[in-house]
């Protein structure tokens, strides 16, 4: 009897387990197409005010390659990891290769670390400075109080103390497909051609120069809080699909432990009959 209780007990934790990730795959499934639809606003408005600043850079391209002559060697990375964990390998994986890009690519370089999340923080904070640390913006994005790091690290690139600034995270085209980006935020990468090609001039009040001056640090907000949406969209998605899995294995428990007792519980009832039989 002492084996039907705890194969009993081990249904029913199990069960509990089916239930919590069920659940959690559901919040994930909401928070996701939230997150999506912001992502969808934000496209839309980031594409507009990035035709604006390709047009506003045909007579001034040298305005994104100034040249930092103060510090050679010192890089900011960005990584954007999530505050919780039951996502699979979506941030085991994008340290792994932080970690291999640092060691390989940065070596020679002085490196101090901007995260977004806990879990990169975690793990990274023994082994290189930390520059910046917020975990809430994983969370509740909020654009004005991104805007005050992000207005920090222009700051300080434009004075000399970065090189360059490379942002890594977790992106998804979809649910399924996912892969690491690694993008260099400062200095900005053009592409040569588009300035060859012929556009339309327009006028501009006031000059080009200031709106440049403006626009600039605005496009560096809207690239880091569009690359956020999309950690989180795969952040979400990867949570998805391991609590379905989770899920699918629970079940697949549950019904070996309901094989075992059925067995175990046909076989003491057998048992017991033959002992009544054999005693009359």
């Amino acid at each position: 009897m002492s084996n039907l209780k705890e194969l009993i007990n081990r249904v029913n934790t199990v069960s509990s387990i089916v239930k919590m990730t069920s659940a959690m795959k559901l919040v994930s499934s909401r928070n996701l197409k939230k997150t999506q639809e912001k992502l969808l606003n934000l496209n839309f408005y980031k594409y507009n005010i990035e035709k604006i600043f390709k047009i506003l850079l045909l007579n001034n391209n040298n305005f994104l390659f100034k040249k930092n002559k103060k510090n050679k060697k010192t890089i900011l990375l960005i990584v954007l990891t999530s505050n919780r964990g039951l996502c699979g390998s979506f941030n085991n994986f994008l340290l792994k290769i932080s970690n291999y890009l640092i060691n390989n690519f940065f070596k020679k370089k002085n490196i101090y670390i901007l995260f977004f999340g806990k879990k990169g923080k975690e793990l990274f904070s023994k082994k290189y400075p930390i520059l910046v640390y917020n975990s809430n913006l994983i969370e509740n994005i909020n654009f004005n109080i991104l805007s005050n790091i992000i207005n920090d690290i222009y700051k300080n690139y434009k004075i000399g103390n970065f090189i360059k600034i490379i942002m890594i995270y977790n992106n998804s085209k979809n649910i399924y497909k996912k892969f690491i980006s690694i993008k260099q935020i400062l200095p900005v990468k053009i592409n040569k051609h588009f300035f060859l090609k012929k556009k339309k001039d327009f006028r501009f009040e006031p000059s080009k120069k200031k709106i440049l001056k403006f626009l600039f640090p605005e496009m560096l907000k809207l690239k880091i809080y569009n690359s956020i949406l999309e950690s989180k969209i795969s952040e979400h998605s990867s949570r998805m699909m391991a609590m379905q899995k989770a899920k699918d294995n629970g079940l697949k428990i549950k019904k070996e432990l309901l094989y075992y007792f059925n067995k175990i519980r046909k076989e003491n009832i057998t048992k017991e009959i033959l002992e009544i039989i054999g005693g009359i």
